[in-house]
């Protein structure tokens, strides 16, 4: 199955560069693998949702610690 959850801080990224994380990240779902992935662009989450509903990937999207970030927690459906 699945192995450890990883944590990637893609705010310094730019939206693409976000977006083919997320994509990456999808795809290791995918194999098991969960990702928390971090953004201050909520349309990376935007395009993150509704593609997760697509691949039958979880995908949930919340606020985190540092005001104007968003957390996407990424993985293997349950």
């Amino acid at each position: 199955m699945g192995k450890s959850q990883e944590t990637v801080d893609m705010t310094n990224l730019s939206i693409s560069e976000q977006i083919s994380r997320v994509d990456e990240a999808m795809n290791e779902a995918q194999d098991g693998v969960g990702t928390t992935l971090l953004t201050s662009s909520h349309m990376v989450g935007t395009y993150a949702l509704p593609k997760s509903l697509k691949k039958k990937i979880k995908c949930k999207i919340s606020p985190s610690a540092t005001s104007g970030e968003w957390e996407l927690d990424i993985g293997p459906q349950m």
